[in-house]
Formats: C-alpha cells, sequence, structure tokens
C-alpha cells in the first residue's frame, strides 16, 4: 500500500487510475487489505483528487472507495469520515455513465450497513441523482 499511494499523485494519468485500480482490487480481496487502505490514509488522498481528474480515474477511485465501505459498517463509516459522499454525489452528475455506475455501487455499499449510513447518503442529496441514473 505504501507503494501504490506515491503513484496516486503521479503526473501521468494513466498510472494513477492503474494505481487506484490495484488499491480497490486489493482492498476488495479482504477486510484486512483494506483496513490497510484506510490507516495509510489512502482515502482522503482519493477523494480529494475524485474533483479533479478524468472519468477513468474517476471510475477506478469510486471502485476503491466501494471496495473499502464493502466489508463491514466501520470501514463504510471511515469512507464516510473521509469526505467522500459528497464527491460521490458529483460524480452521480457526470456525463460518463460508467462513472454513474461506480458512484451508485460505493454509495449502496456504504449505505446497506447501518440506518445511520443509509441516512448519511440520503441526507447528503444521493436519492434524486440515483432516481435520474434509473
Amino acid at each position: 500500500m505504501a507503494l501504490l499511494r506515491p503513484l496516486l499523485l503521479d503526473n501521468v494519468p494513466s498510472i494513477q487510475q492503474s494505481a487506484a485500480l490495484a488499491l480497490g482490487r486489493l482492498a476488495s480481496y479482504s477486510e484486512d487489505l483494506a483496513e490497510n487502505v484506510v490507516s495509510n490514509e489512502i482515502l482522503p488522498q482519493l477523494v480529494q483528487s475524485l474533483g479533479e481528474q478524468n472519468r477513468f480515474y474517476k471510475k477506478a477511485a469510486a471502485f476503491v472507495l466501494r471496495a473499502v465501505a464493502k466489508h463491514s459498517a466501520q470501514l463504510a463509516q471511515a469512507v464516510v469520515d473521509s469526505g467522500a459522499l459528497d464527491s460521490l454525489v458529483l460524480c452521480l452528475e457526470e456525463f460518463d455513465p460508467s462513472v454513474k455506475e461506480a458512484a451508485a455501487w460505493a454509495l449502496s455499499y456504504i449505505a446497506k450497513h447501518t440506518d445511520k449510513l443509509a441516512s448519511a447518503v440520503v441526507d447528503v442529496g444521493a436519492v434524486p441523482l440515483l432516481v435520474l441514473c434509473i
């Protein structure tokens, strides 16, 4: 994880995207690896760059957020605490359907764990945008 984090800041967009995909695949594999993504403070870096990157990176970053959030309520709360909800809602407004889909998946994995997390997704204004995606 420590080796992939600097690659998220690389000048070459395809390297950034590949690093995000690798992080997502690792986080998706096990809860321990997802916790490692959180403990290495990768989530805030991903969330910050979500607003300023291309559609391929946005899709990969949303995949990482989804992969972390799917394992437990605590990891989903870590995704919320990183400020990801606002960025994911912005991704729902993207033109590219694959970015919208990745954001919708991430929001669903966050909301599925507890009522509190589901309320956080609703409170950020995701529901009307999700309805528009249908």
